[in-house]
C-alpha cells in the first residue's frame, strides 16, 4: 500500500533503496499506472501532486526532487502535508541521477515541473545566463532522455507563456499557439524555447510529448506575485502607478495549471477524463501530442485592478490621489533601483523587470487548450485570489511585513548560483 509522506523509507533501509546521490522508497504495491512529477515539493509541483491524487486516487504518484523530504519540512512541505506519495532524489541536472531515479520508478508518465526563474532584477540581464541553461535547458534533456528509455509513455513540460511574451518590445494581445516564440528576450524566455523544443522533437510512437504554458501562477505556496504587491501596503506604495495602468495581462490559479497537467496525461494515455464534466470533452477525438497550449484563467486583467483586488483582500484601499510614473521614468528608476540593490544588499520593489511586467499587454486565448485537453478553470479569477490572501493571513511577518508564505529569501544572503526564484519548479 502507499505510505502517507511522513512515512517514506529511504536510502537503502528497510522497504527502500539507494543509488548514488539517488535515494527512493520502494513501499508501494504495483499499479496500474505510475507518475512522476520532477519538482513536486515545490509551488506548482505539490499542486499537482494534490490534483493526481484528488482526481486520480488509484494512481501512484511519485516526486523527483534535489531535496530530501525532511531538508523540505517548511511551507512547502505543508503543501503536501494529506497527500500520499512515493519520492526519489535525484538533481536532473547530472544524468546519471536522473537515469537511476527513472529506470527505477519506471513511470508510465512524466510531468517535467523542475526548474528555476530568475529574480526580475535579474532576468533581463546575462550574469544567470549559464546557471539558468544548465537547469531548464540541460535538466529538461536529461529527462527526456531518462524518460524515453525507460519506457514512459506520455511526458508532460512545464514551460511558459515567457517563451513568447519575454520580448518586450511588442504586445502579445489575444495571441495563441501560432504566435512565433521569441529568439532574442530574456534568459528565462530563451531557456524556455529551448528546452521546449527537446520536448516536441522527441514526441512519437513511442513516448507521446506536449508543452504547456501557463501565465503568471498565483495560489497556496506562490512567493513572487501576491507577496510583493501585499507588501507594497507596508511600504506606502499602493497610490502609485507605473504606466497607464489599463494594459490588460493573464494570471492563472495554481489549482487550476494543476489540473491542465493532469487533463494532458489523461490525453496522452488516451483515457477518459475525470475534470471536464460535459461529454464532448471527456471523449476526446484530437490528441494533445506534439502539441503547444497556453494555460490561464481566461481572464484577463489589468495589472492595476489585479493589485486592488489583492489590497481589497487585506484591508486596504490606496489614497484617491494617485502618482503616476511614464513607463519609460519607471525604466530608468527600475535600473537604479537594481544598482542599488547590488551595492547594499538591500531588495527593492522595482526593477526594470518588474516594470516592464506590469506595463506588458500580454494575454492569450484558451480555445486551444479547451478544444484539446478539455480544460477550463474550474477555479476564478476572483476566488483564486480570496484563496490565496486567507491563506497569507496565518503565516507569520517577514521583516514585519505580513508577506505570503514565509520562504521568501533575504537577497542580501545570495550569491550568483542562488539569485533566483525560491521554488523548484516554474
Amino acid at each position: 500500500m502507499a505510505k502517507d509522506a511522513e512515512g517514506l523509507v529511504r536510502g537503502g533501509g528497510p522497504g527502500g533503496a539507494s543509488f548514488g546521490n539517488t535515494h527512493v522508497n520502494t513501499g508501494r504495491t504495483a499499479s496500474s499506472l505510475k507518475v512522476l512529477v520532477t519538482g513536486g515539493v515545490g509551488f506548482l509541483g505539490s499542486a499537482i501532486v494534490r490534483a493526481l491524487q484528488e482526481l486520480h486516487p488509484e494512481w501512484d504518484v511519485w516526486i523527483l526532487d534535489k531535496n530530501e523530504i525532511e531538508e523540505s519540512k517548511s511551507d512547502e512541505y505543508a503543501l503536501l502535508e494529506d497527500c500520499r506519495y512515493d519520492f526519489v532524489q535525484g538533481d536532473i541536472t547530472d544524468r546519471t541521477s536522473v537515469a537511476a531515479a527513472l529506470a527505477l520508478v519506471r513511470p508510465d508518465a512524466v510531468i517535467h515541473t523542475a526548474g528555476i526563474v530568475p529574480s526580475l532584477s535579474e532576468r533581463y540581464a546575462r550574469r544567470l545566463e549559464a546557471i539558468v541553461k544548465n537547469i531548464n535547458v540541460e535538466g529538461t534533456r536529461h529527462m527526456v532522455e531518462a524518460a524515453s528509455k525507460c519506457g514512459c509513455k506520455a511526458f508532460v513540460y512545464t514551460s511558459s507563456c515567457c517563451a513568447v511574451t519575454d520580448d518586450m518590445s511588442k504586445p502579445y494581445a489575444n495571441m495563441d499557439e501560432e504566435w512565433p516564440v521569441s529568439e532574442k528576450s530574456s534568459i528565462y524566455g530563451e531557456s524556455k524555447v529551448e528546452a521546449e523544443r527537446i520536448v516536441i522533437a522527441t514526441n512519437d510512437r513511442s513516448m507521446s510529448t506536449c508543452v504547456l504554458r501557463p501565465s503568471v501562477i498565483f495560489g497556496e505556496g506562490d512567493n513572487q506575485l501576491i507577496p510583493p504587491i501585499h507588501a507594497c501596503i507596508a511600504k506606502g506604495e499602493t497610490r502609485w502607478v507605473i504606466g497607464t495602468g489599463t494594459n490588460l495581462w493573464d494570471t492563472v490559479y495554481v489549482g487550476n495549471v494543476a489540473d491542465a497537467h493532469v487533463l494532458a496525461v489523461e490525453n496522452l494515455l488516451h483515457l477518459k477524463s475525470e475534470i471536464s464534466q460535459d461529454d464532448e470533452s471527456r471523449t476526446r477525438t484530437e490528441t494533445a501530442a506534439g502539441e503547444t497550449f497556453f494555460i490561464q484563467n481566461n481572464e484577463p486583467i489589468s495589472f492595476r485592478e489585479f493589485s486592488l483586488a489583492i489590497w481589497k483582500e487585506f484591508g486596504h484601499f490606496p489614497p484617491r490621489w494617485e502618482i503616476r510614473i511614464p513607463e519609460g521614468l519607471g525604466w530608468v528608476l527600475g535600473l537604479v533601483a537594481e544598482a542599488f540593490t547590488r551595492l547594499s544588499g538591500s531588495p527593492t520593489t522595482l526593477s526594470r523587470g518588474s516594470v516592464m511586467d506590469a506595463c506588458a499587454m500580454r494575454y492569450a486565448s484558451g480555445q486551444k487548450a479547451q478544444r484539446i485537453l478539455g480544460y477550463r478553470p474550474r477555479v476564478g479569477l476572483e476566488a483564486g485570489i480570496k484563496r490565496s490572501c486567507q491563506v497569507s493571513r496565518t503565516v507569520s511577518c517577514y521583516h514585519k511585513w505580513p508577506l505570503l508564505w514565509a520562504p521568501i529569501l533575504d537577497t542580501s544572503q545570495l550569491t550568483d548560483a542562488t539569485l533566483i526564484r525560491s521554488m523548484r519548479d516554474v
